[in-house]
């Protein structure tokens, strides 16, 4: 990886052989959701299982969930997942996040309000995780949706919080991420729908067009 290549992330690992190509492609980040209303969802124990078998030593494995119960997040932590990705509503009991953020620690807590488009996002969340992820917005989906989020909001809040991480995700594929890199500069982004087949299943041309893009960008 050359020093200001970009970091990824491939969300919704379903099978072995979709984490082992993601990992010999250069991914920085192994994406296993755990919301049983996605179509990507895995079992917490089958994805453990996937991940020992992987040669991951410079790979992170990332839990994803919506709006997790504290005691279901408990559970998910002592999994043994490196770092925790949460999707809720913006609107969201402010002490339901700080309790998520106590239970993981801010460190490996990343969080992904849902912000309706035109809406302020909510810059009280800040202060309760080292890393954020912009996803494009749907009414009755959380991620995975396919469509291109925002990315001159995504760039205005990553100006305006340099000491936070932030994650570019929303319908990144081989088609448009040179162009979405241009306009943000992220430093990591999220590869989900924009790789796949069908949902949970990778398509490995284009994962392999996508970092061939990253690798190539300047």
């Amino acid at each position: 990886m050359r020093l200001n290549e970009p970091k990824v992330k491939v969300c919704g690992i379903t099978r072995l052989e979709d984490g082992e190509n993601a990992i010999a492609l250069g991914a920085s980040f192994l994406g296993f959701i755990l919301f049983g209303d996605s179509p990507r969802c895995i079992d917490p124990k089958e994805a453990r299982k996937i991940w020992k078998l992987l040669n991951s030593d410079k790979t992170f494995s990332v839990a994803v969930d919506v709006d997790p119960d504290p005691l279901f997040l408990s559970e998910i932590v002592n999994t043994g997942f490196d770092f925790v990705q949460l999707h809720f509503p913006c609107t969201i009991d402010l002490d339901r996040v700080i309790a998520w953020s106590e239970i993981v620690g801010k460190e490996k807590l990343w969080l992904a309000p849902r912000v309706p488009p035109g809406d302020i996002f909510p810059d009280h969340f800040i202060p309760y995780a080292d890393t954020f992820l912009v996803d494009s917005y749907s009414v009755n989906k959380f991620g995975g949706t396919g469509k291109v989020s925002d990315w001159k909001e995504f760039t205005k809040l990553k100006d305006k919080h340099p000491s936070k991480k932030w994650v570019l995700a929303g319908g990144l594929c081989p088609e448009n991420l040179s162009a979405a890199l241009s306009a943000t500069h992220a430093s990591l982004v999220d590869l989900n729908s924009g790789i796949e087949s069908e949902p949970g299943i990778k398509d490995f041309f284009k994962m392999e067009k996508a970092f061939s893009i990253l690798h190539d960008h300047n």
